[in-house]
């Protein structure tokens, strides 16, 4: 039995992703209270199109705010979710990362003037 198994969480794990990153929509993003007894905090939380949402961290939430702008302008946006090994109260662990999916510019009309000689 994987631990994911015997103890459920109501977010994403690392597990999910470990194997095979994720490629998801941004429905929207709430703060919420995680966490339990006297370690709750209130974080930002990413819903994800069907998946479970993701709670973020500062490293996350920049990354997704330096592509999409405000929380408020990431619903509908696109996002690879993948594990990486990362540093966590002093020790090496599997962390979530986003990898925003930012569509290309279309080319301008102006690049697609034609050449005479």
């Amino acid at each position: 039995m994987k631990p994911s198994d015997a103890f459920p969480s109501r977010y994403l794990q690392t597990s999910v992703v470990k194997g095979k990153p994720i490629v998801a929509t941004i429905s929207h993003v709430e703060m919420e209270t995680v966490g339990q007894g006297a370690d709750q905090k209130r974080k930002p939380v990413l819903y994800l199109d069907g998946h479970k949402p993701m709670v973020l961290n500062r490293t996350n939430f920049e990354t997704l705010a330096d592509a999409f702008g405000d929380s408020d302008e990431w619903a509908g946006n696109k996002v690879k979710v993948f594990a990486a090994r990362t540093q966590y109260q002093g020790k090496s662990i599997d962390g979530l990362r986003v990898e925003p999916i930012v569509p290309k510019p279309a080319l301008k009309d102006e690049l697609n003037d034609e050449i005479t000689i």
